[in-house]
């Protein structure tokens, strides 16, 4: 694009093209777009890593407080071993919704879990170490009444369920957090560089084109 021509000395001089808006605009998302994927891509996914490294995304998921439920699971001997899990405490949200989102298990109309505990263990041991070992194949059970506010007495089927064993729970969480790294750390990044890279070759089709 020209502008105007001057006359010089009787000559008419032609002035040198100058750049309209629209492509010193474009020319700046291009380096804002080019900044976004050379440098804050690489920065974002480096935190990511580092963040899943560090167990740091697992804390914001509550992973590991279904951790501390299932090595607490696979304890069968000490002064408090297989501790249920109730409402008020704060492993029980991340627990309950791991438990919902894996087991095949349906809660009952009109019922609402109130304890999430370990059946008895017909298979465990205890080293002279202190070392000990629990059957991955022991029940985790989801109780619709406070446990053991029955002082013993059988609780009715209908207020309690079998919703998976400890060795499904470890299983879970390990489903969960790969599910999780899959999902952030190769689909969406994978995407977004598809979308980066598309509108980078699209603003270059735009330049060539002026």
């Amino acid at each position: 694009m020209y502008q105007d021509p001057v006359h010089f000395r009787g000559r008419i001089l032609q002035c040198p093209a100058t750049r309209d808006t629209g492509e010193v605009k474009s020319h700046t998302v291009k380096r804002r777009v080019e900044l976004l994927v050379t440098v804050l891509l690489p920065i974002i996914g480096l935190g990511f890593v580092t963040a899943e490294h560090f167990g740091f995304i697992d804390h914001l998921r509550g992973l590991d407080q279904v951790e501390n439920v299932a090595d607490r699971f696979d304890k069968s001997y000490g002064p408090a071993p297989s501790m249920p899990v109730y409402p008020e405490d704060p492993e029980w949200k991340p627990t309950l919704r791991l438990i919902e989102e894996y087991s095949k298990a349906k809660w009952p109309p009109g019922l609402e879990p109130q304890t999430i505990a370990r059946a008895q263990a017909k298979l465990s041991e205890q080293d002279m170490g202190g070392y000990q070992w629990t059957s991955p194949a022991t029940p985790i059970i989801v109780l619709f009444v406070r446990w053991p506010r029955n002082m013993g007495k059988p609780i009715p089927k209908p207020y309690w369920q079998i919703v998976g064993s400890i060795g499904q729970l470890h299983s879970w969480i390990e489903r969960s957090r790969n599910r999780f790294h899959f999902l952030f750390n190769d689909c969406f990044m994978a995407a977004l560089a598809v979308v980066v890279s598309w509108w980078l070759w699209r603003l270059n089709e735009v330049s060539r084109r002026r």
